[in-house]
């Protein structure tokens, strides 16, 4: 494993971590806590040391699961979790960034995870009907409190970010980045890069489809994936038709198209972590491959004309 400084927090991470929002289960479907538990531990012994998470993954069941797993563990792991996203006993969620759900949230988070703190606390989405003063003044008393070490955001943009700055700490970001889905290249890595921010980046696999798993014509049961156009008709048939030919330039070089994928996230100047989504032990032992492989710039431009000539 290789681990990198997270921004200027001073916490050297491992540059592939886990990602646990499969193992809250709902929106992908039954989940089997016993596998997730045996990945988490997979995770551990292949020097993996940031774990993400989040209040609504599983509607706290996800952070129930590390609380069980971590035990005297806990020491040594960067654990990051998720506010704002708030839902009520009929399982509907809607947005909520006031200090007053903020101070009960991480009491909660907390509480499911059995520490006493977190390292990373992140805004999982922007709440435009709450001031950014008083979301910051509010995650500001959970560090000053010593509940939380530093702060994130996850899924906001650099003008957002910028304008949070002026108010409070800000550490931490979290955008989706893949070979898909480049809008991170565009503003938030950039700014992150200039200002010393630390970026986890999220969705390296495409909800899988970087993983050379699927075929066209496959059903899927998950609503997350039936719900995704990227997962739909001719888009994801040329898709399977894109990951083809990756997954040939990847096995030139005895790897795998995922172990491509995340070399590749890695090769971008100011990303210090892909997060792996994982429910099965096997799943790390293929992923974390790739933080060996550093990408050329000969290679990276192979990489480029593969998805330039796919006209994605």
């Amino acid at each position: 494993m290789r681990y990198k400084k997270l921004g200027s927090t001073g916490l050297d991470v491992s540059v592939i971590g886990l990602g646990t929002w499969a193992m809250g289960g709902r929106w992908w479907g039954p989940t089997d806590d016993e596998t997730a538990v045996a990945a988490i531990n997979q995770a551990f012994s292949l020097g993996i040391n940031l774990i993400d998470t989040a209040d609504i993954y599983g509607f706290g069941h996800s952070e129930s699961l590390l609380g069980e797993v971590l035990g005297s563990r806990r020491k040594n792991v960067i654990l990051a979790t998720k506010v704002g996203l708030r839902w009520n006993n009929k399982g509907k969620v809607r947005h909520d960034l006031s200090p007053e759900h903020i101070a009960m949230a991480i009491d909660a988070s907390l509480k499911r995870l059995k520490t006493d703190y977190v390292d990373i606390y992140q805004v999982h989405w922007p709440d435009p009907e709450v001031p950014i003063e008083a979301t910051a003044e509010a995650l500001l008393e959970c560090v000053e409190s010593g509940k939380v070490r530093f702060l994130g955001f996850s899924n906001h943009a650099p003008k957002l970010m910028n304008e949070f700055r002026k108010h409070g700490q800000f550490d931490v970001c979290q955008p989706p980045l893949n070979l898909f889905e480049r809008h991170a290249e565009v503003g938030v890595l950039p700014y992150c890069y200039k200002k010393n921010v630390g970026v986890l980046v999220y969705s390296p696999l495409c909800r899988g489809l970087l993983s050379g798993g699927f075929k066209v014509g496959q059903e899927f049961n998950e609503s997350l994936r039936r719900n995704d156009p990227f997962f739909n008709g001719k888009v994801f048939e040329r898709n399977l038709a894109v990951v083809a030919k990756l997954k040939e330039f990847a096995e030139e070089h005895n790897r795998t198209v995922s172990q491509l994928a995340l070399a590749w996230i890695l090769a971008h100047s100011g990303v210090t972590t892909a997060l792996c989504g994982a429910r099965k032990p096997e799943h790390f032992s293929e992923n974390v491959g790739a933080a060996d492989w550093k990408l050329s710039y000969a290679q990276l431009e192979q990489i480029e004309k593969i998805l330039i000539t796919s006209q994605i």
